[in-house]
């Protein structure tokens, strides 16, 4: 199960990056992107690029009224994630129609568009396997950023998330889902710019 705590005991520095426009946070799984509860350093940053609440990892925040500056950035980001089975191919893409149940906070697959309903996509690509415990990690960009898109479109082929209990995991807690990469170009100083963490502990190390 991977606990709420986790990231936090793991990274000994949450904040990677800081200047006056900009800073990359190490969100935790089960923190709300738009509440955080940052440090004294990062008083009046705000969230740029949200993940999921379940979800930890790398975050942008906009330093105060530096907002402006940064609505044109393109933050691409690489997840990792461990999900139930083995892949069927070492890597592939995925395309679904998904509908998001607000009220219920569960995202569904459906077969073909309607109101509400958007297109997902995403490619992956098989990091490593362990055969005794029926586990896979992966590693995923997405095409598209739709509420707990990953977490569907893998559970609706069999292959949930490790830990994922809302969609389909025999282990309950939060899902093995990590924002391991971001990079962009810097707004201001026009340079590229590339953050990258390593999640430890159960279950990441099952792939050492």
């Amino acid at each position: 199960m991977v606990e709420e705590k986790s990231l936090r005991r793991i990274f000994v520095d949450m904040i990677l990056y800081k200047d006056e426009y900009i800073a990359i946070y190490i969100k935790e799984p089960g923190e709300d992107s738009e509440k955080l509860n940052l440090p004294e350093e990062l008083c009046g940053y705000k969230t740029i690029s949200r993940l999921d609440k379940p979800v930890g990892g790398l975050l942008a925040l906009a330093a105060p009224n530096s907002s402006s500056k940064l609505k044109d950035v393109e933050f691409h980001k690489e997840y990792i994630a461990v999900v139930s089975g083995t892949m069927e191919t070492a890597q592939g893409s995925m395309l679904d129609f998904l509908y998001h149940d607000k009220r219920n906070n569960k995202t569904f697959p459906v077969k073909r568009m309607r109101n509400g309903v958007k297109e997902a996509s995403l490619e992956y690509q098989v990091l490593g396997v362990n055969e005794r415990h029926n586990l896979s990690l992966v590693k995923i960009v997405l095409g598209t950023g739709r509420t707990h898109q990953i977490r569907v479109q893998f559970a609706s082929r069999k292959h949930p998330l490790y830990g994922d209990g809302k969609y389909g995991s025999r282990f309950k807690g939060l899902p093995a889902l990590c924002c391991r990469r971001i990079e962009f170009i810097h707004p201001i100083k026009n340079s590229p710019m590339v953050f990258e963490i390593t999640p430890e502990g159960e279950p990441w190390n099952l792939f050492i």
